[in-house]
């Protein structure tokens, strides 16, 4: 490199310096990019681009930048704090995990870090680790709401629900969602009365589920619902219905399973991000983004067969959803669903999982109430936790 290429380089730099001063990150990004391009490698340059990116919400531009800096400086707390964050933001939480552990280590601790640190290691289901990184930021501030939410949560998912409730009890009294942390709540005190789910707690957790949904669920948690509920059709059920509602469709599991026997498709489901994954598979003549109910009560078709596959376990009480799947179904059509099966006590139960179960007793008296004949039953395992199988329970229904 020439002694110009490098003043010429020396002052890009510093003009970007100056540019994210001011938070021009855009004019920032521009002078840190021509300097590198005079000076390539130069370790602080690719730092300071790397944040930049990070500033401008560019995480998987930032992340090559980043991985080079910290090659480049292996022991610059800054560079893997800034590495941490692009890796947080692209929920690449194993990766995201060593990096904060690593600026930890180089001593750049902080309040935000630990609570990454955190999440990451909760996201890895280490959820012990996680623990002592969401007390150690509520000791250094004990007014973070999201922290104590948090940390209820890492409890309340390894059985602590006395802790649990603790901290979700401390969310609320400093502000925190009332209804969604009452929800909470309730879930971990089986005298509390019923609650139902917040449309907006049932939309968030599968917008954020949606990127790696099917993994998760059907990969590490075993889940069989779509595919046993499809397959235990009764032999009275026909195997073509001209009018098929995929209820609370999420990514479409159910989709090939019911393409060959649908003249027409639709899905419906509260979550657009789970909608867009569903839109993907190319199976369907119709996708909404709606509450089950809201889609149920609108004018539209009669359907022959309404599939609702691990919905109702997110809707507790079920007395709407049926009158309303019952004036939706043609006479002769079919309603389908799983539930999880409830120890004995009340109808429905809120889990400490944050999912409802219902007693067989309370689906029959409603099947009944709706002009829907029980055709079948089948008690079989939904999903796995731990390795140990969730009883759940297939139901066919035929309006009469």
């Amino acid at each position: 490199m020439t002694s110009d290429a490098l003043e010429q380089a020396r002052t890009a730099f510093l003009q970007g310096t100056a540019a994210f001063a001011e938070q021009r990150f855009d004019d920032a990004a521009q002078a840190f990019s021509y300097a590198l391009a005079l000076a390539p490698g130069r370790p602080s340059v690719l730092l300071n681009l790397g944040v930049t990116r990070l500033h401008q919400s560019q995480p998987a531009q930032a992340l090559p930048l980043l991985e080079a800096a910290t090659a480049a400086l292996p022991d610059a707390s800054d560079a893997w704090s800034a590495l941490a964050l692009a890796h947080h933001h692209l929920q690449r939480w194993g990766d995201s995990a060593r990096s904060h552990a690593r600026a930890l280590a180089l001593g750049a601790d902080s309040v935000a870090l630990r609570l990454r640190l955190a999440e990451s290691l909760w996201r890895r289901g280490l959820g012990a680790a996680a623990v002592e990184h969401y007390e150690k930021a509520l000791e250094a501030d004990a007014t973070l709401v999201q922290a104590w939410s948090a940390l209820g949560d890492v409890l309340r998912e390894s059985g602590q629900l006395s802790r649990a409730a603790d901290c979700y009890q401390r969310a609320l009294d400093l502000g925190a969602d009332p209804a969604l942390h009452q929800f909470y709540l309730a879930a971990l005190r089986p005298q509390a009365p019923l609650v139902e789910a917040p449309r907006t707690y049932v939309q968030a957790l599968f917008d954020g589920y949606a990127h790696d949904f099917e993994d998760h669920l059907v990969g590490q948690l075993g889940y069989q619902g779509h595919r046993v509920l499809i397959a235990q059709m009764p032999p009275s059920c026909p195997g073509y219905a001209a009018q098929v509602l995929d209820l609370g469709c999420g990514t479409g599991l159910c989709a090939p399973l019911l393409r060959p026997r649908a003249g027409h498709l639709t899905g419906v489901d509260l979550s657009p991000a789970m909608i867009d994954k569903a839109r993907a598979r190319g199976l369907y003549d119709d996708l909404q983004v709606c509450d089950i109910h809201h889609h149920l009560e609108q004018p539209g078709p009669q359907y022959d067969l309404i599939v609702a596959a691990d919905v109702f376990i997110y809707v507790g009480p079920l007395e709407r959803a049926f009158e309303l799947a019952s004036q939706r179904l043609q006479p002769g059509g079919w309603l389908t669903f799983t539930v999880e099966d409830a120890a004995q006590g009340p109808d429905v139960q809120l889990l400490p999982s944050l999912r409802y179960a219902h007693r067989e007793a309370y689906l029959r008296a409603l099947a009944q109430t709706h002009g829907l004949a029980v055709r079948q039953v089948v008690d079989a395992p939904i999903r796995f936790h731990e390795h140990q199988p969730i009883a759940g329970r297939y139901v066919y229904l035929q309006k009469a």
